[in-house]
């Protein structure tokens, strides 16, 4: 993931969460907010309850990885991925298809507009 497609800054994390839409699953909360570039920007947090600073940087880039193999359709977005506390208890074939999972929920919902 190139450092251009990351959002960083507190101020831009509280404005997608608070006007985005808003997307679930068992592992992760994901607010989606339209921006106007041809790219999608992600913002990754993981809470302290799932560990360590090493922990959390692991699973961090785990789900860049995940997000940067998939074929993502929507181009656009601002999408900001919070962790829930159950990720600490899952492997890494489960937290993919989850994440998967949770872009084709997303991919359907866009479609039926």
């Amino acid at each position: 993931m190139k450092k251009i497609n990351i959002i960083k800054k507190n101020d831009e994390f509280n404005y997608i969460i608070n006007n985005g839409k808003k997307y679930y699953s068992e592992l992760f909360y994901l607010y989606m907010l339209k921006n106007n570039l041809d790219y999608n920007r992600y913002g990754i947090s993981v809470s302290k309850k799932i560990g360590n600073a090493v922990v959390r940087n692991k699973y961090k880039r785990r789900i860049k990885f995940i997000i940067d193999n998939l074929k993502i359709n929507l181009k656009g977005y601002n999408i900001v991925i919070i962790s829930r506390s159950r990720l600490k208890f899952s492997d890494y074939n489960y937290l993919k298809s989850n994440i998967v999972n949770l872009f084709n929920m997303i991919g359907e919902k866009n479609e039926k507009k």
